[in-house]
Order: structure tokens, then C-alpha cells, then sequence
């Protein structure tokens, strides 16, 4: 019996049916958007506007929005201190705040205090007298025990001691 060929159906894409949901516009139609029917439009609004001022009509009140639940309503903000005036006395100025500051620094003496000199890192020191001390104890290690495996194993060792001090001691710790 020879290997048949599975049966297989063919997928086939329906045909894409458009359907137009804005009918074009025409010139001349009237809906067509256009910059001569805004300028109308704005004319027209002037018109009524001056008309309402000459006969004393107020403009018609907007219609009240339907009442929101609290969670959609837009948040009422009542500042607590007025805006104050370019001349007013109480008006905060940054410059002048830091001269007071620094006046205030001069008054208290504080500048004739000797600064000390930053301390000394140990950090160093104790680097070397880690590190030292424990590639020192592997080398002694490596020696005692020669052979392929135990160079190897002793030279990755030394890298990784050495690395991991210095990652923990210069890069994870602050300085002390």
C-alpha cells in the first residue's frame, strides 16, 4: 500500500463587501465643509449676538448637565491663599530667602569652624587583607595538592574572590 495523500480542504477568503457609512458631498450641497460656510456660520452668530445686545435680550442660559454620581463629578478646588501681587510684601522670592540663609550662617559664626578633613577610606586596606589573604590561602592550597584539576579549580577560585570582594567592598558598601 502506498502512502495516500491526506484529504485537505482548501481555505477560501470571503469577498470584502465595503459599505459606505458617509455619503460624499457634493459642491454646492450645503454640507459640505467648507471656509465660506464657516465665515457664515461666524457671520451669522455675530448677527444674533448684536441683535440680542440692541434689544437687551442676555444670552440664553445653558442647559443644566444631568446630575453625575460624586466619583464622575470634576473635582472642586478652593485655594487656600490668594495669588499675591507683584509689590506685595509677602511675596515669596527664592534670591532673598537664600541671602537671609546665608547672612543668618555669617551672624551665627558658623563659617569660622574648621572643617575637618574627610576621613580616610579603609576600604583599601581591608581589600587587600581580604583578598590577600585568601588568594594566599588558596595558592598554599594549590601547592600542597598539584596537579590539572586543582590548578584550574584554584585559578577560578582566585577570580572569583577577587571579584566578588571588590564588587562587594568598592561598588555595594558605602564608603567608611
Amino acid at each position: 500500500m502506498e502512502d495516500e495523500k491526506p484529504k485537505t480542504s482548501h481555505l477560501v477568503l470571503k469577498p470584502k463587501e465595503i459599505v459606505p457609512t458617509d455619503l460624499p458631498t457634493r459642491a454646492g450641497d450645503g454640507n459640505a465643509i467648507s471656509a465660506q460656510l464657516i465665515h457664515g456660520q461666524n457671520k451669522a452668530a455675530e448677527e444674533r449676538a448684536a441683535w440680542r445686545k440692541k434689544e437687551g435680550i442676555a444670552m440664553p442660559a445653558p442647559v443644566a448637565d444631568p446630575v453625575l454620581s460624586p466619583a464622575f463629578r470634576p473635582k472642586e478646588i478652593a485655594p487656600l491663599d490668594p495669588p499675591s501681587a507683584p509689590g506685595d510684601e509677602e511675596v515669596i522670592s527664592v534670591p532673598g530667602i537664600l541671602l537671609e540663609n546665608r547672612l543668618a550662617e555669617e551672624r551665627s559664626g558658623w563659617g569660622r569652624i574648621k572643617r575637618w578633613r574627610r576621613r580616610k577610606s579603609r576600604r583599601t586596606r581591608d581589600f587587600v587583607i581580604l583578598v590577600g589573604g585568601t588568594d594566599l590561602a588558596i595558592i598554599v592550597l594549590m601547592k600542597t595538592m598539584p596537579g590539572a584539576i586543582t590548578l584550574i579549580y584554584g585559578v577560578a577560585a582566585i577570580t572569583l574572590v577577587t571579584s566578588m570582594f571588590g564588587w562587594i567592598l568598592f561598588f555595594v558598601m558605602d564608603d567608611y
